[in-house]
């Protein structure tokens, strides 16, 4: 069964951040990102950012390296990272809090994985 989670930012390490999407999650893994249009039944919001990653190493070796490749806002979910990422797999983190002034994690920020 899909679950689906939005938050106001969805980020996309190397591609930058999406505003307002939702990120479906089926056993774990991440099945479909789609803009946030309209209310949805059965979309659980978060506060914060939800992260897409593709294993946990990268989360260990701290949250700054993954952070400076790109602050951009993007208008659309970039081509190029379904086609990459969604057949290799790629699992879903909430990162909370969040300093959105600065798009970066502040010194208390937390991390649990979407599932």
């Amino acid at each position: 069964m899909i679950k689906r989670f939005a938050s106001h930012f969805i980020f996309l390490p190397g591609y930058g951040y999406l505003k307002q999407y939702v990120v479906g999650v089926e056993e774990g893994r991440v099945v479909s990102v789609f803009p946030l249009t309209e209310e949805i039944e059965g979309v659980e919001w978060f506060p914060g950012v939800i992260v897409l990653l593709n294993n946990e190493e990268d989360i260990s070796e701290g949250y700054s390296g993954i952070f400076q490749k790109s602050s951009e806002v993007l208008e659309e979910l970039p081509e190029v990272f379904c086609q990459e990422t969604f057949p290799s797999g790629i699992s879903a983190y909430l990162f909370y809090p969040f300093d959105f002034t600065t798009m970066q994690p502040v010194g208390g920020t937390q991390h649990r994985p979407l599932r």
